[in-house]
């Protein structure tokens, strides 16, 4: 170590401790507890073999001076070492430095020389580019000079009146020679058109002109006739570059077999046509018939021949896709116009929904074809476009868009404006209204007597009369009487996922009273012709206008539904309805009608109609806007009919029980076992049956629940009102339990836990006919009687013959005290007087349900 000054040293250190003092020793995760236990482990060991002896503690201390002089050398000398690594290390960053400014500087340089070269190319490469443009437009003015001087060689030898040289290019050059001779010639007839020259002159180059056209001609028709590709292809070439190829293109598609075979083809179909549209088209009642036949053969041949023709057209003409749009032009304008003109001609002689399934059969065939062609012309048009003389194939989109033009040439004289549109209402007022005729004859018939009503039904009847005049349809019910074959031929299923509504129609009977309404399966009928109409206006609409198109259709099913036969039948019944007669009970039957007939038309709104007015906004809202008000309206005009009808079922109750007679309930001994009920409960009871089925034939759940409760509800009351009016003997107590039992068992059958208690309590009430006067505090304490003020039980009490003899008033305790209890019971001793609503009670509750607390305390006169 040079620099470090050692200490003598009296004594050496160990060999093996000596190895330890260095500076490998320390590199890394030195431990000093490992380092002194090396260090003292041989002094450890020395004084185990002399263990006679004290231990030596002097050469611990020598050993570890020493060890403590090594490592301060060690320390001295470590420190020297970063000393010199620390001067070195700033030297090399001096130096590191001074080299990257030196090549920052050198690099600044060489960007400075590569700008430099770069504009000088830059300049250059302007320089060329200007020089090419200039030699490229020299060669186009010497190329121009050469052809114009060509040009005016030939001109001169036309002026000279020869044409020899040009003879001899067409003639005797070949092909190439055909070639040029056809841009010469072409460029000498554009010069004649914009140059004023000699007539002679003019008439040899138009001569030679109609010459060459003509023989190009007679070599195509020629290649044509004998099959041969290669020449096709280049008198198609020579033709192009004279005239752009147009007399060779019509001549092309003029001699095609397709349209000679096919005009033959639509001639001898014609027969045809007529007896296959005619067979079933113009029934609404069965399903459309397919396409027509002769079409279909068509349409077929139209995309075996487009597929064909595609090939030879591609290798044989320059420019394919002009080819083929001019072909699929012809195609279009000629056969398939002919052919659709005729059945659409067919299908209006017979009827307008004849046309309309025609033009829908015909429209939606017409896009399968389309969208085939398009197909197929994308993907082998495409091929063209590798031939040196073809366009770019953004042709393929003009060819698509020529086809769709063609398509739309063909429909729009029968979609355009409002056209479709009209002659789909009108045929639906037909269908329609030849449904309805007989009901609103029927009306017609029923209203001669009567002024109200008059003017919405002659309203009705004039505005069906002129479309229906001409329309032949088979009477109402008579077409089509297997009508779930019919529903299930349709595509629109309009009653998809309603079966209880379906099933409940069609265990259904017309029990309308003489109404007149439109069997349920005519409904169905009339909607599975909307449903049609709708699949109709999608085929033929576009669909940005179909929203409305659909809801202006929705709305004339509802116009016809509503308006013109569900209003007309629910007023004239209203009106007929006589609350002073006895209830023909019709109405019940017309209401479940209308009831069936709303869940219809929703299903049929959410099925059909819902899902293609949803894309507009406005027309939607104007539409669920119209429709929820329609059936409000008609169930509102229900719900007063149901009304109506109750009182006058309510009514009639009251007036047959009147014809009760004073002494009924006071007859001799001898009688009460030969008489079951008196006569007016007969009536009532026999009556009331009559209703229970007339309701629970129209009606199931909630809705017969309701009409039940109210009817009984009210005969009830009628009944505590009915029974103050006449006194009764002992024997008579009895024939009251009986009627009041009838009474009772009829309402029972109603299965309406409301009715059970209230006709209960009056079995109850009119066992205080039966008993004995001293039974009465006994019979009053107990179950609904004793709920009930005895005051409210006085005016049936007084009605007993021996009220006065027996002191009925004085036992019960309603005379001498009124503010004490009531009763006694039978042990003695007084029960509490209730009130006649017992708040903790559901019973009574229930019973009040239909009426208010006044209505039914009232019953009682209290």
């Amino acid at each position: 170590m040079a620099g470090v000054n050692r200490a003598p040293r009296l004594f050496d250190l160990d060999p093996r401790i000596q190895r330890l003092l260095t500076l490998e020793k320390f590199k890394g995760d030195a431990s000093s507890t490992d380092f002194i236990e090396e260090i003292s482990a041989g002094l450890i060991e020395q004084t185990k073999e002399y263990s006679g002896k004290a231990m030596d503690v002097k050469s611990f201390i020598r050993t570890f001076e020493n060890v403590f002089d090594q490592l301060a050398e060690l320390r001295i000398q470590v420190k020297e070492q970063c000393e010199d690594l620390e001067n070195a290390c700033y030297k090399a960053e001096t130096q590191h430095r001074k080299n990257v400014n030196d090549l920052a500087s050198s690099f600044d340089n060489v960007y400075r020389s590569y700008d430099t070269l770069e504009s000088r190319v830059n300049e250059v490469g302007k320089t060329a580019i200007r020089i090419g443009e200039q030699l490229e437009t020299l060669d186009r003015q010497r190329s121009r000079t050469s052809e114009s001087r060509d040009i005016l060689d030939y001109y001169m030898d036309f002026e000279n009146g020869g044409s020899a040289r040009l003879d001899d290019l067409r003639f005797n050059a070949g092909e190439e020679g055909q070639l040029k001779a056809a841009v010469i010639l072409r460029r000498v007839n554009a010069i004649i058109k914009e140059v004023d020259m000699d007539s002679k002159t003019r008439g040899t180059i138009e001569k030679v002109c109609e010459e060459f056209e003509r023989d190009m001609l007679e070599d195509f028709n020629r290649a044509v006739h004998d099959g041969d590709p290669r020449a096709m292809e280049h008198s198609a070439k020579v033709l192009f570059e004279f005239n752009g190829g147009t007399s060779c293109i019509q001549t092309y598609v003029n001699q095609h077999e397709f349209f000679i075979s096919n005009r033959r083809m639509i001639e001898m179909s014609q027969i045809d046509i007529l007896a296959d549209y005619q067979q079933d088209i113009s029934d609404p009642f069965i399903s459309p018939p397919e396409v027509d036949t002769s079409l279909v053969k068509l349409y077929d041949e139209v995309r075996i021949t487009a597929r064909r023709e595609a090939e030879i057209i591609i290798a044989v003409f320059p420019n394919p896709v002009i080819v083929m749009q001019v072909f699929l032009q012809r195609v279009f304008a000629q056969s398939i116009q002919n052919l659709v003109e005729q059945l659409l001609e067919q299908g209006e002689n017979i009827s307008h929904l004849a046309f309309l399934r025609t033009l829908a059969s015909t429209h939606a065939e017409t896009v399968r074809l389309v969208e085939s062609l398009k197909s197929f012309c994308d993907n082998e048009m495409k091929l063209a476009s590798s031939k040196e003389s073809s366009p770019n194939w953004n042709s393929s989109q003009s060819l698509s868009a020529s086809i769709d033009r063609c398509m739309e040439d063909l429909f729009v004289p029968y979609t355009e404006g409002d056209r479709y549109m009209k002659r789909e209402q009108q045929a639906l007022y037909e269908i329609f209204g030849s449904i309805i005729s007989s009901f609103l004859r029927t009306m017609q018939l029923r209203k001669k007597t009567t002024t109200k009503g008059q003017s919405k039904l002659t309203r009705a009847l004039n505005q069906i009369a002129s479309s229906t005049s001409s329309y032949n349809l088979a009477p109402v019910g008579s077409a089509g009487s297997n009508i779930s074959s019919q529903r299930d031929s349709f595509d629109t299923t309009v009653l998809n996922g309603n079966s209880s509504v379906e099933s409940s129609i069609a265990g259904s009977k017309n029990n309308d009273g003489g109404m007149g309404l439109i069997p349920m399966d005519q409904i169905l009928k009339m909607l599975q012709v909307h449903a049609e109409s709708i699949t109709r206006g999608v085929e033929l609409t576009d669909p940005q206008e179909l929203p409305q198109r659909i809801s202006a259709l929705f709305e004339l099913l509802m116009d016809f539904i509503g308006s013109k036969y569900l209003d007309i039948a629910m007023d004239t019944l209203h009106e007929e309805i006589d609350t002073r007669a006895e209830p023909e009970l019709r109405s019940f039957a017309v209401v479940k009608t209308v009831k069936d007939i709303i869940h219809l038309l929703q299903e049929h709104f959410e099925i059909c109609i819902l899902p293609l007015i949803a894309t507009s906004t406005a027309v939607h809202r104007q539409t669920v806007a119209r429709k929820n008000e329609f059936m409000t309206e008609l169930e509102s005009k229900a719900n007063s009919i149901l009304q109506k009808e109750v009182d006058a079922i309510t009514n009639w109750l009251s007036s047959s029980l009147s014809k009760q007679k004073r002494n009924d309930f006071r007859p001799k001994e001898e009688e009460v076992f030969l008489t079951l009920t008196t006569q007016p409960c007969t009536q009532c009871v026999d009556f009331v049956k009559r209703v229970q089925a007339a309701v629970g034939n129209a009606f199931t759940g909630k809705n017969r629940e309701s009409i039940l409760t109210e009817i009984g509800s009210v005969f009830h009351s009628i009944l505590l009102e009915h029974f103050k009016k006449f006194h009764v003997s002992a024997a008579g107590g009895l024939l009251v339990t009986k009627d009041i039992a009838k009474y009772q068992e009829v309402f029972s059958s109603f299965g309406v836990p409301a009715l059970n208690d209230r006709f209960e309590m009056l079995r109850q009430l009119g066992n205080i006919f039966v008993v004995k006067p001293e039974i009465l505090p006994s019979i009053l304490s107990k179950d609904f009687l004793a709920r009930i003020d005895p005051k409210a039980l006085h005016p049936y009490l007084r009605m007993r013959e021996d009220f006065k003899s027996a002191k009925i008033d004085h036992l019960l305790g309603m005379t001498d005290n009124p503010t004490r209890p009531s009763a006694m019971t039978s042990d003695g001793s007084r029960s509490q007087r209730l009130s006649m609503y017992v708040s903790d009670h559901n019973v009574m509750k229930q019973m009040m349900n239909s009426h208010s607390k006044a209505d039914f305390l009232a019953a009682f006169n209290m």
